[in-house]
């Protein structure tokens, strides 16, 4: 019922499927949502890893029906969420989420959540492990730069991002050209950023830049 997603309230949800359990075709109150409440504190969120895990392993046939060009598209974006934990007082919980998804199986690849001093760059830096090769990183505006990209191409990794003319020069002297298409070549991460990140400091790909309705994409290859 959690993994799944609940369109009503709790108790309702809990009717229901003690409803189904039952073969019933009819709510049933099996436990209250006070008693849910209490029992849900003591689950491991790891429990939902692994089940995510399991529930990817089964669909890993639907999954692969929407491949790209042979390689598995995965879509990643974060947000900040500022939960307030009491109704009517100034006590606020913040926090970034981080999520890879699935597009087309409609799938969560996975999911994690920040401090409020996190980012949404930091985190997708930690979220690379969970995925492979044969991926197709499609991220938005908040993710380039040398490190980020050198980051996804070192760990072999293919990547589509969205950019504007504020990051990187050779986006601004695309733009100002007039071309449709484009190859630039981005230079290394900085020292600093190299050793955080454990990172060769070398230009890492060579990116074919297509403009769109003033924007542009980037398409990473190694």
């Amino acid at each position: 019922m959690m993994v799944g997603g609940m369109c009503s309230s709790v108790q309702a949800a809990l009717d229901d499927l003690f409803g189904q359990l039952d073969d019933t075709g009819v709510r049933v109150r099996g436990c209250t949502d006070r008693a849910f409440a209490k029992a849900r504190k003591g689950i491991s969120y790891t429990v939902f890893e692994q089940l995510n895990a399991h529930l990817l392993t089964l669909a890993a046939p639907k999954i692969d029906q929407h491949r790209w060009r042979g390689l598995r598209v995965v879509a990643a974006d974060g947000s900040r969420l500022r939960v307030a934990t009491r109704r009517g007082a100034e006590l606020e919980a913040d926090h970034y989420a981080l999520v890879l998804y699935l597009p087309g199986s409609e799938l969560t690849l996975h999911a994690a959540l920040g401090p409020a001093d996190a980012s949404e760059r930091q985190m997708m830096f930690e979220a690379l492990e969970h995925t492979d090769r044969d991926d197709l990183l499609v991220l938005d505006r908040g993710y380039p730069g040398n490190t980020m990209a050198a980051a996804i191409v070192q760990q072999g990794r293919h990547f589509c991002m969205r950019v504007d003319a504020c990051g990187w020069r050779c986006v601004r002297d695309f733009l100002r050209s007039g071309k449709s298409e484009t190859v630039a070549t981005l230079g290394a991460p900085s020292a600093r950023d190299a050793a955080t990140y454990e990172l060769r400091r070398e230009p890492t790909c060579r990116l074919p830049v297509n403009q769109c309705h003033a924007k542009s994409e980037v398409a990473g290859s190694f």
